[in-house]
Protein backbone atom coordinates (compact mmCIF):
# COMPACT_ATOMS: atom_id res chain seq x y z
CA UNK A 1 0.00 0.00 0.00
CA UNK A 2 2.68 2.25 0.69
CA UNK A 3 4.71 1.28 -2.45
CA UNK A 4 1.76 2.56 -4.27
CA UNK A 5 1.06 6.16 -2.91
CA UNK A 6 4.73 6.77 -2.99
CA UNK A 7 4.94 5.56 -6.67
CA UNK A 8 1.63 7.91 -7.13
CA UNK A 9 3.42 10.38 -5.08
CA UNK A 10 6.43 10.42 -7.01
CA UNK A 11 4.76 10.83 -10.95
CA UNK A 12 2.96 13.75 -9.16
CA UNK A 13 5.89 15.42 -7.89
CA UNK A 14 7.91 14.71 -10.99
CA UNK A 15 4.91 16.01 -13.56
CA UNK A 16 4.44 19.48 -10.96
CA UNK A 17 8.44 19.68 -11.45
CA UNK A 18 8.33 18.80 -15.80
CA UNK A 19 5.83 22.05 -15.23
CA UNK A 20 7.41 24.04 -12.98
CA UNK A 21 10.51 24.01 -14.79
CA UNK A 22 8.58 25.48 -17.29
CA UNK A 23 6.62 27.68 -16.22
CA UNK A 24 7.75 29.11 -12.47
CA UNK A 25 10.64 29.84 -10.61
CA UNK A 26 13.52 27.80 -10.08
CA UNK A 27 12.39 27.65 -6.21
CA UNK A 28 9.16 25.92 -6.99
CA UNK A 29 10.87 23.36 -9.34
CA UNK A 30 13.68 22.18 -6.75
CA UNK A 31 10.64 21.69 -4.30
CA UNK A 32 8.57 19.76 -6.97
CA UNK A 33 12.29 17.66 -7.04
CA UNK A 34 12.60 17.11 -3.47
CA UNK A 35 9.13 15.50 -3.37
CA UNK A 36 9.82 13.52 -6.43
CA UNK A 37 12.67 11.96 -5.00
CA UNK A 38 11.29 11.65 -1.30
CA UNK A 39 8.75 9.70 -3.11
CA UNK A 40 11.25 7.44 -4.96
CA UNK A 41 13.13 6.19 -2.09
CA UNK A 42 10.02 5.59 0.10
CA UNK A 43 9.18 3.57 -2.61
CA UNK A 44 12.47 1.72 -2.98
CA UNK A 45 12.45 1.47 0.69
CA UNK A 46 9.64 -0.71 0.36
CA UNK A 47 11.39 -3.25 -2.06
CA UNK A 48 13.02 -4.19 0.73
CA UNK A 49 12.38 -5.89 4.75
CA UNK A 50 14.47 -6.60 7.56
CA UNK A 51 13.98 -9.73 9.45
CA UNK A 52 15.48 -9.40 13.17
CA UNK A 53 18.10 -11.80 14.25
CA UNK A 54 16.12 -14.56 15.84
CA UNK A 55 13.55 -14.75 13.51
CA UNK A 56 12.29 -15.72 9.75
CA UNK A 57 10.35 -14.07 7.47
CA UNK A 58 7.62 -16.31 5.72
CA UNK A 59 6.47 -14.09 2.71
CA UNK A 60 2.57 -14.42 1.90
CA UNK A 61 1.87 -12.77 -1.59
CA UNK A 62 -1.73 -12.69 -2.28
CA UNK A 63 -2.57 -15.77 0.12
CA UNK A 64 0.83 -17.93 -1.70
CA UNK A 65 3.04 -18.80 1.35
CA UNK A 66 6.32 -18.87 -0.05
CA UNK A 67 8.09 -22.10 1.08
CA UNK A 68 11.15 -20.46 1.62
CA UNK A 69 12.10 -18.53 4.82
CA UNK A 70 14.02 -15.23 4.80
CA UNK A 71 17.25 -15.69 6.86
CA UNK A 72 17.95 -12.38 9.36
CA UNK A 73 18.91 -9.76 8.08
CA UNK A 74 17.51 -7.39 5.08
CA UNK A 75 16.34 -9.44 1.85
CA UNK A 76 14.56 -7.83 -1.23
CA UNK A 77 10.97 -8.59 -1.40
CA UNK A 78 7.88 -7.98 -3.56
CA UNK A 79 6.44 -4.39 -2.35
CA UNK A 80 2.84 -5.77 -2.58
CA UNK A 81 4.01 -9.29 -0.50
CA UNK A 82 3.08 -9.20 3.36
CA UNK A 83 6.43 -10.98 5.07
CA UNK A 84 5.39 -12.48 8.33
CA UNK A 85 8.02 -13.09 10.93
CA UNK A 86 8.03 -16.08 13.78
CA UNK A 87 10.60 -16.05 16.10
CA UNK A 88 12.57 -18.88 16.35
CA UNK A 89 14.34 -18.32 19.63
CA UNK A 90 13.48 -20.68 22.84
CA UNK A 91 10.73 -19.90 24.35
CA UNK A 92 9.56 -20.77 27.84
CA UNK A 93 5.39 -21.81 28.59
CA UNK A 94 4.88 -21.66 32.50
CA UNK A 95 1.52 -23.21 33.92
CA UNK A 96 0.74 -23.48 37.61
CA UNK A 97 -2.41 -26.37 37.61
CA UNK A 98 -3.88 -27.93 39.82
CA UNK A 99 -4.20 -31.41 38.92
CA UNK A 100 -6.00 -34.55 40.31
CA UNK A 101 -3.58 -37.04 41.24
CA UNK A 102 -3.87 -41.23 41.17
CA UNK A 103 -5.68 -41.36 44.20
CA UNK A 104 -8.23 -38.67 43.42
CA UNK A 105 -6.35 -35.88 45.33
CA UNK A 106 -5.58 -32.38 43.93
CA UNK A 107 -1.80 -31.26 43.49
CA UNK A 108 -0.81 -27.33 42.36
CA UNK A 109 2.05 -27.72 40.00
CA UNK A 110 3.99 -25.35 38.65
CA UNK A 111 5.48 -26.82 35.35
CA UNK A 112 7.31 -25.36 32.41
CA UNK A 113 8.60 -26.03 29.27
CA UNK A 114 11.17 -24.77 26.55
CA UNK A 115 10.72 -25.27 22.76
CA UNK A 116 11.74 -23.31 19.72
CA UNK A 117 10.21 -23.21 15.85
CA UNK A 118 11.95 -25.02 13.48
CA UNK A 119 12.81 -22.32 10.56
CA UNK A 120 12.73 -25.14 7.92
CA UNK A 121 8.77 -25.75 9.05
CA UNK A 122 7.79 -21.94 9.68
CA UNK A 123 6.11 -21.74 6.33
CA UNK A 124 4.14 -24.98 6.91
CA UNK A 125 3.50 -23.75 10.29
CA UNK A 126 1.72 -20.48 9.06
CA UNK A 127 -0.26 -22.42 5.89
CA UNK A 128 -1.43 -25.02 8.43
CA UNK A 129 -1.71 -23.07 11.85
CA UNK A 130 -1.47 -19.48 11.59
CA UNK A 131 1.16 -17.05 14.03
CA UNK A 132 -0.37 -18.31 17.32
CA UNK A 133 0.74 -21.36 17.18
CA UNK A 134 1.86 -21.99 20.56
CA UNK A 135 -1.54 -21.00 21.95
CA UNK A 136 -3.75 -23.50 19.31
CA UNK A 137 -0.91 -26.58 19.52
CA UNK A 138 1.69 -26.81 21.80
CA UNK A 139 -0.26 -24.81 24.98
CA UNK A 140 -3.47 -27.70 24.88
CA UNK A 141 -0.72 -30.81 24.34
CA UNK A 142 1.37 -29.77 27.08
CA UNK A 143 -1.06 -29.84 29.62
CA UNK A 144 -2.88 -33.10 28.35
CA UNK A 145 0.48 -34.66 28.66
CA UNK A 146 1.08 -33.14 32.30
CA UNK A 147 -2.28 -34.33 32.97
CA UNK A 148 -1.97 -37.83 31.58
CA UNK A 149 1.32 -38.23 34.02
CA UNK A 150 -0.11 -36.69 37.03
CA UNK A 151 -2.90 -39.29 36.86
CA UNK A 152 -0.08 -42.09 37.08
CA UNK A 153 1.47 -40.99 40.23
CA UNK A 154 0.16 -40.78 43.68
CA UNK A 155 0.44 -37.36 45.58
CA UNK A 156 3.41 -38.15 47.93
CA UNK A 157 5.34 -39.00 44.56
CA UNK A 158 4.80 -35.75 43.02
Amino acid sequence: MIFGISLLAAIVAFGVFWNAKKRYSKSESTFALIGFALALVIALFQCFTIVPAGSVGIIDFLGNVNENTLKSGVSPVNPFANVVKFSIKTLEIKENMSIPSKEGLTVGLEISVLYHLNPDKAASIYKTVGENYAEIILQPQFRSAVRGVTAKYEAKAL
